[in-house]
């Protein structure tokens, strides 16, 4: 079985929400914790946390050497300290995305053996999501020290797998208002009747 390292990007600025979404909790428990929560339940022991200093047990901060470049600056910091050649990256602000799906991009990740598998929903990547080799972080370097920023411009090099997602989209792609962070609450506690 592959043994796996997994890096919450946690880097953003948060604009659209107007706070850090690291901190923001569903019943009572912060994203970040929900997420790690996840990934130790795979058995995945190796669990940085980028570009978010605030301590989590049970996983390990690492700075963005490429400062303020977003999430591929994040993936290549996480993709350099990851212990295992098989990384699973995930933004902050998914939560809610379920530990099943989480075991399908394994699954197929190990089958196909490519460099990058991703999920997609409606025909959509959602790169923020999936499974990258630790030997991408030359190319995410590479990319960025060329000053794109696009996480696809790395996709689009390397190539990938795509793995749909047939649920609500906000669960794979994350939150990113104040109006989504309201529906997740909802979607696990619904309205009292």
């Amino acid at each position: 079985m592959t043994e796996y390292s997994a890096i919450i990007l946690a880097g953003g600025k948060s604009r659209r929400m107007g706070q850090k979404k690291a901190l923001l909790k569903i019943e009572g428990r912060g994203f970040v914790q929900i997420i790690r929560d996840k990934l130790l339940k795979l058995g995945i022991e190796d669990i940085i946390l980028s570009g978010f200093a605030k301590p989590c047990e049970k996983t390990r901060y690492v700075k963005d050497r490429f400062e303020g470049q977003g999430p591929l600056a994040g993936i290549h910091a996480g993709l350099e300290a990851a212990s295992h050649d098989s990384v699973i990256v995930i933004a902050e602000d998914a939560p809610l995305v379920p530990v099943e799906f989480l075991e399908k991009l394994c699954q197929i990740h190990e089958e196909r053996s490519g460099l990058v598998t991703v999920a997609s929903c409606e025909r959509r990547i959602q790169p923020l999501l999936g499974i990258y080799d630790k030997s991408l972080a030359k190319n995410c370097e590479r990319i960025l020290t060329d000053n794109k920023r696009k996480v696809m411009s790395l996709l689009e090099e390397v190539g990938y797998e795509e793995v749909p997602f047939f649920g609500e989209e906000i669960l794979v792609r994350g939150c990113n208002t104040p109006e989504e962070y309201e529906y997740l609450q909802r979607l696990v506690k619904p309205a009292p009747r």
